[in-house]
């Protein structure tokens, strides 16, 4: 039973690790590009959101909406100043310098809207809910059937619409999508404002299950998304919900078995350790492995 529990409470966290994972697959699997400032996106998004709380008095559910509006906005910015500017392939480079120093922009941003180093994080109320003798928290389950939602609604975005045939066009060759009609530009701008929404929700999830906010979420955030996207696989959205899922039954395990201050480290042993076995990740795109498998199918 403690194995059972453990592993539910992996599974409910690491919903959140995978909305985390999406949303740097989405910008490195279609535009192949590393947004350093992602997490700092998402440390404005809740920054603001608590710093408008006490004028708007929305409560929780002010803080879900304009935590999501905010870290979109920051998306939005980030890609127009950033990405717009270097769409071309030769400078990816650029852009992820461009980032890093947005990055540093938003993490001062921040901490002006929060002043002091911890600030409490208002979560939405739900039961308590007992299943025998397993226990799940309600704000957990509730986010473990957003995250369920949101993937399923990016999902039918992408495999059911046109704007996803083309996004998935622009994936494969930018260059014969623009030929085929596509605005390249205008879809890498879309695809900002997806992630930025997804990291929103993960944002909010993680940060009202804790219950508090620190100038180093922006920082913790982008570990976390990058290792569920490097654990299943670079390039692959399937692959990153996959991470992420493993990434909070290791932790949990991981914490269980040998206490928190292991945690970590147990993690990035399994980064490590995916690295060598299979380059790439479990389910990585075909061009970003280098294992032998990979290479015999090119």
């Amino acid at each position: 039973m403690d194995m059972l529990q453990t592993s539910i409470d992996g599974l409910m966290i690491g919903s959140t690790y995978a909305l985390l994972g999406l949303s740097f697959a989405l910008v490195f699997g279609i535009m192949r590009r590393i947004n350093l400032a992602f997490g700092a996106c998402l440390l404005f998004g809740a920054s603001l959101a608590i710093y408008l709380e006490p004028i708007l008095g929305w409560g929780a559910w002010g803080l879900f909406f304009v935590t999501i509006v905010g870290v979109a906005l920051a998306s939005a910015y980030v890609e127009r100043l950033c990405f717009a500017p270097h769409s071309k392939r030769h400078g990816a480079v650029t852009a992820m310098i461009a980032s890093f120093a947005v990055w540093m922009q938003l993490d001062e941003i921040s901490s002006q809207l929060l002043p002091q180093r911890t600030h409490a994080f208002q979560g939405i109320e739900v039961p308590n809910l007992w299943w025998g003798e397993v226990f799940v928290r309600g704000d957990q389950l509730l986010h473990f059937v957003i995250a369920l939602v949101s993937i399923l609604v990016l999902y039918l975005l992408l495999y059911k619409t046109r704007l996803g045939l083309l996004i998935r066009a622009t994936a494969d060759s930018p260059e014969t999508a623009h030929l085929l009609g596509a605005r390249v530009p205008w879809l890498g701008f879309i695809i900002f404002l997806l992630a930025g929404i997804l990291g929103g929700l993960a944002a909010f999830m993680i940060l009202s299950a804790d219950g508090y906010v620190t100038p180093l979420f922006g920082l913790w955030s982008t570990f976390k998304g990058l290792i569920a996207m490097i654990i299943g696989g670079v390039g692959s959205l399937t692959g990153a919900v996959i991470g992420g899922l493993i990434l909070g039954l290791v932790e949990t395990h991981a914490g269980a078995v040998l206490g928190a201050e292991f945690r970590d480290m147990v993690t990035f042993g399994l980064v490590f350790l995916v690295l060598i076995i299979r380059p790439g990740g479990l389910m990585g795109v075909k061009i970003y492995r280098t294992d032998s498998l990979a290479q015999e199918r090119v």
